[in-house]
C-alpha cells in the first residue's frame, strides 16, 4: 500500500512538472511579441530619457532660472540706459581727438572703424538671412529620403543647412559690409575738410531761414533780405558772424538737455523698433516668398520654393528695418521730448491728489466733531 501511494504521488508531481512546463512555454511564447515589440522600441525609450531628466532639472530649476533672468534684464537695462552718457564722454575725451589729430594715415583708420562696423552689422543680417534660407534648403532636401529615414532626414538637412547657411551668409555679408563701409569711411575722410564746409555752409544757411521766419517781423523781411542779399553776402564778417552764430546755436541745441534726452530715445527707439522690423519683415517676406515659389515648384522641382524665400525674407528685412528704424526713431524721440518735458507734472498731480485728500479728511474729521 506505501508503495502504490509513493508510485501515485510521484505521477502526480511527474504530471504536475510537465503541465507546469507547458504552461510557462506557453505564457513564454505568449510574452514573446510583446518582449520583441519592447526591444525595438526601447532604442527610442532610451533616447527621450535624457530629454526626460532634462525637463525634469530644468522644471526644478525654475526659481534659479527666474533669478537669472531678472539679473540679465537688469544688466542690459542699465548698460543700454548708461550708453549715452558714455558714448558722449568717450567722443568728448581730449585724448581721443589728440590722438586722431597725430594720426598720419585718417583714410586707413576711417577705413577700418567704418569697415569694421559694416561687417558686424551685415555680417549679423547675412547669418540670419543664410540660416533662414538654408534651413529651408536642407529642411527640402532632407524631405526626399524622408521616407526611407523614418523622418531623420528633415531635422538633420535644416540643422546642415542652416549653419551652412549661416557660415555663407555671415562670411558674404562681412565682406560685402567691410568693403562698403571701408570705401565710405575713406571717401568721407579724403573729403573732411570739404564737408566740413558744406556742413558749415548749410548751416549758415539754415540759420538764415530761422532769422527769416522766426525772429524777423513778416513786414520787413523782404526789404531786409533784399539788402543783406545785395550789400553784404559776400563780405568776410557777416560770412563770420553768421557762421559765430550758427556754432552758438549749435552748440546751445547741442547743451539742451531736452535734445539730447530726444536724440538719446530716438536712437534706442530707432534701435529696437529697427531690430524688431527687421525680423518681422525677414519672416513675413520668407513666408510670402515661399508661398509664391510653390506656384511654379512643379516646374522648378521645388526649386522655386527656397528662392522665393530667400527673396522675400532679404526684400522684407530691408523694408521693414527702415519703416521699423524711421518709426521708431521720430516715436522715440518725440516719447522721449514729452518725458522730459513734463517731467514733472506726474509728481505735481500726486501733490495736488494728496492735497485734497487731506482737505476732504479734515472736512470729515470736522463735521464728525460737531455731531
Amino acid at each position: 500500500g506505501i508503495w502504490e501511494f509513493e508510485s501515485t504521488s510521484a505521477a502526480g508531481m511527474t504530471d504536475a512538472s510537465m503541465a507546469g512546463a507547458d504552461i510557462a512555454g506557453g505564457v513564454e511564447m505568449a510574452r514573446g511579441p510583446e518582449e520583441a515589440q519592447v526591444k525595438i522600441f526601447s532604442f527610442f525609450q532610451e533616447l527621450a530619457d535624457p530629454f526626460k531628466k532634462l525637463a525634469h532639472t530644468a522644471w526644478r530649476s525654475r526659481g534659479k532660472l527666474a533669478q537669472d533672468v531678472k539679473a540679465y534684464v537688469l544688466l542690459f537695462t542699465s548698460m543700454v540706459l548708461s550708453m549715452p552718457g558714455r558714448a558722449h564722454k568717450v567722443v568728448s575725451n581730449p585724448k581721443l581727438h589728440a590722438m586722431l589729430a597725430e594720426e598720419e594715415d585718417p583714410q586707413a583708420l576711417a577705413a577700418v572703424i567704418v569697415g569694421s562696423g559694416g561687417a558686424l552689422c551685415l555680417g549679423s543680417v547675412g547669418a540670419v538671412i543664410g540660416a533662414t534660407a538654408g534651413a529651408a534648403c536642407g529642411l527640402c532636401l532632407g524631405a526626399l529620403p524622408a521616407l526611407f529615414t523614418f523622418g531623420l532626414s528633415l531635422p538633420v538637412g535644416a540643422v546642415v543647412g542652416g549653419v551652412g547657411g549661416m557660415v555663407a551668409g555671415a562670411m558674404t555679408g562681412s565682406t560685402a559690409g567691410f568693403a562698403g563701409g571701408a570705401t565710405s569711411g575713406c571717401f568721407v575722410a579724403y573729403f573732411r575738410t570739404e564737408i566740413r564746409n558744406t556742413s558749415v555752409y548749410i548751416c549758415a544757411k539754415l540759420y538764415d531761414v530761422y532769422d527769416i521766419l522766426v525772429l524777423r517781423p513778416a513786414g520787413a523781411i523782404k526789404a531786409t533780405n533784399r539788402r543783406v542779399c545785395d550789400g553784404v553776402r559776400n563780405s568776410t564778417e557777416y560770412t563770420k558772424a553768421k557762421a559765430q552764430a550758427t556754432a552758438t546755436f549749435v552748440k546751445e541745441s547741442a547743451a539742451d538737455r531736452r535734445v539730447q534726452v530726444s536724440a538719446a530715445g530716438a536712437g534706442l527707439g530707432a534701435t529696437a523698433c529697427g531690430t524688431a522690423g527687421a525680423a518681422t519683415g525677414a519672416c513675413i517676406g520668407g513666408s510670402v516668398g515661399a508661398l509664391v515659389g510653390l506656384v511654379p515648384a512643379v516646374f522648378t522641382f521645388g526649386l522655386s520654393i527656397p528662392i522665393g524665400a530667400v527673396v522675400g525674407g532679404s526684400a522684407g528685412v530691408m523694408l521693414g528695418g527702415a519703416v521699423g528704424t524711421s518709426a521708431g526713431f521720430a516715436g522715440g524721440g518725440a516719447m522721449a521730448f514729452l518725458g522730459f518735458t513734463y517731467r514733472s507734472l506726474p509728481a505735481a498731480a500726486l501733490e495736488q491728489v494728496k492735497t485734497t485728500m487731506k482737505a476732504i479728511s479734515g472736512a470729515n474729521g470736522k463735521s464728525t466733531k460737531q455731531m
